[in-house]
C-alpha cells in the first residue's frame, strides 16, 4: 500500500473518461475504455465502455492494473487492483500514488503535413483535398504542424474538445512516402485567430499506432532536425568574420 497518503479526487472525477491497461493471467495487458462513476478515498468505480472484452471473458478480481486520465492537457496514472466481480462496472483499490505522464517523452518536430481526420466522438470529418469529406475553406488545412512519436498537433476548421477520440491518417513524407493511421485522444485544444477568421489548435496523443510507423515518424522527427542543425551550421560558418 501508499507509505503517504493521496487525495485522489484532485486527479480523478465522476464523469471523467478513462483508459485501463489490466495484467491478465494469460501475461497479457487488455486495454479498454471506461468512465469514472465515483470516487472514495482510496478507491474508485468505473464502468467500462465493453468496445471490446477480454478473450478470457470476465476480468479476474485482484487483477493488477493501471487507471490512465487527462487533467488539463496533462495525464496521470495510478496503479490498483480489481476488488469485485461486476461485468460491466468495475471497483478499483488504489495502492500507489497517482503519477505524472510525461507527453513528450518524444522530441516534437514542427511541419506542416496535411491529415484527413476523423472525430469519432462527434462523428464529424474534414480533409484539405475532395475526398467525399467536408472540405476545409483554407486549403492548407486541415494539417499536422508538429510531431512526434507520442502525439501531434493539428489545425482544423473541424470543432475538437479535449478528450475526444480521433482517427487521423496522413503521408508521412518520407523518401518513400508511407501512409500513417492513427487513433489517439484530444488533450487539449484552443481557438486561434487567423485572418478574418478562427481556426482550432488541437493537441493529441497516440492511443493506438503500429509500432512501426510509430518508429517511422521517429526517424522522420530525428532526420529532419539533423538536416536543420547542419543547415544553421552552413548559414553560421557562411557568416562573414570580423
Amino acid at each position: 500500500m501508499q507509505k503517504e497518503p493521496c487525495n485522489y479526487r484532485d486527479y480523478f472525477h465522476a464523469g471523467q473518461k478513462a483508459r485501463l491497461e489490466v495484467s491478465l493471467s494469460t501475461d497479457k495487458v487488455f486495454n479498454e475504455g471506461a468512465v469514472v462513476t465515483a470516487v472514495g478515498e482510496n478507491q474508485i468505480h468505473l464502468r467500462l465502455s465493453r468496445e471490446r472484452r477480454p478473450d478470457e471473458g470476465l476480468i479476474p478480481v485482484q487483477a493488477p492494473l493501471v487507471v490512465r486520465v487527462g487533467l488539463s492537457g496533462n495525464s496521470y496514472s495510478c496503479r490498483g487492483v480489481i476488488v469485485n466481480e461486476k461485468e460491466e462496472e468495475l471497483k478499483v483499490a488504489f495502492v500507489d500514488r497517482v503519477t505524472p505522464e510525461d507527453q513528450r517523452e518524444y522530441f516534437r518536430f514542427g511541419t506542416e503535413i496535411p491529415v484527413i481526420l476523423f472525430n469519432v466522438t462527434a462523428g464529424t470529418a474534414e480533409e484539405s483535398g475532395a475526398g467525399g469529406l467536408r472540405v476545409a475553406s483554407h486549403s492548407s488545412l486541415p494539417r499536422i504542424v508538429n510531431i512526434s512519436g507520442g502525439g501531434l498537433r493539428t489545425e482544423t476548421e473541424m470543432t475538437m474538445t479535449r478528450d475526444d477520440i480521433v482517427y487521423a491518417t496522413f503521408h508521412l513524407p518520407l523518401p518513400e512516402p508511407k501512409v500513417v493511421p492513427v487513433v489517439a485522444q484530444v488533450m487539449h485544444s484552443e481557438l486561434i485567430k487567423r485572418g478574418e477568421g478562427q481556426i482550432q489548435s488541437a493537441g493529441l496523443r497516440f492511443m493506438h499506432i503500429n509500432e512501426r510507423d510509430r518508429d517511422a515518424i521517429v526517424r522522420y522527427v530525428c532526420n529532419e532536425e539533423i538536416k536543420r542543425i547542419r543547415l544553421c551550421r552552413k548559414d553560421f560558418y557562411s557568416l562573414p568574420s570580423n
